[in-house]
């Protein structure tokens, strides 16, 4: 006789099929500060945020798997399909961030700060002023937009839309994302053109007025105009850099939306 505390095996195989989609969702996550936290509080948010998905994983292949004659090549591929399921949708999100690192790699250059480093608190590495402070600014409007909490309603509608072990890449999705760095591209030349304008045109004034008059070597206060007038500048582009972020977030949950319906 069974012990009324037994679960059935076919339920154990979908419930690990769904921590593999979320634990491969939480840790492609882009949420700031994240990777600097230990391994053990990332383990107990996805069996956690499994727990709550649970329900929807009653209807899982767990079945199908059992009576399958290669058990354990047949598990091993959903767990790598599910895994990567929940990789695309996180790293869907961590490309639309990087769109701030890319214009601040952008404006850093050119306006001179890429000289001066500092330790950025959310990668631990290097990084100019201006990429510390694009950086923190995605890091804000990504809690300012609630996108934490829409990325863990898509995980849960991924699994309505796709029930575990059933998903398979289609080269529409792979395409879409492939047309979705483009925009995360654009979105940063947008950003930062602005002000790369207005620094060559320093560049230019000067240059030009150098050689009117060979004597004055105003090149010399090319560097120090540069940062300047970036410093100066920066404040009206950071204006418009909720606006930018929200459509560059409306286009991603449209791609990852895209992801997740069959």
């Amino acid at each position: 006789m069974n012990s009324p505390l037994e679960l059935p095996p076919a339920l154990l195989i979908n419930y690990l099929l769904l921590l593999a989609r979320v634990a491969g969702l939480i840790g492609f996550a882009p949420i700031p500060g994240f990777r600097q936290i230990p391994a053990q509080p990332k383990i107990v948010l996805a069996l956690g945020l499994s727990g709550l998905f649970a329900p929807a994983a009653l209807a899982g292949g767990g079945g199908e798997i059992l009576a399958s004659p290669a058990f354990v090549w047949t598990l091993a591929g959903m767990l790598a399909a599910e895994a990567a399921f929940g990789i695309a949708i996180g790293a869907v999100l961590s490309l639309m961030l990087e769109a701030f690192g890319l214009a601040a790699q952008i404006l850093g250059f050119q306006a001179g700060y890429s000289y001066i480093n500092m330790v950025d608190p959310t990668t631990q590495v290097d990084a100019s002023v201006i990429n510390v402070l694009l950086t923190l600014l995605g890091g804000l409007l990504f809690f300012g937009f609630n996108l934490h909490l829409h990325l863990v309603r898509a995980g849960y509608l991924s699994l309505e839309r796709w029930p575990l072990g059933a998903f398979a890449l289609r080269p529409g999705g792979a395409l879409a994302v492939v047309e979705f760095g483009g925009q995360v591209f654009e979105t940063a030349v947008r950003f930062a053109f602005p002000v790369v304008a207005v620094l060559l045109l320093i560049d230019l004034t000067l240059g030009l007025l150098n050689q009117i008059n060979s004597r004055l070597q105003l090149l010399t206060l090319a560097f120090p105009a540069k940062i300047v007038a970036s410093a100066a500048l920066l404040y009206p582009v950071l204006l418009v850099a909720p606006r930018l972020f929200n459509n560059l977030a409306e286009k991603a949950f449209e791609l990852i939306t895209l992801l997740v319906t069959r």
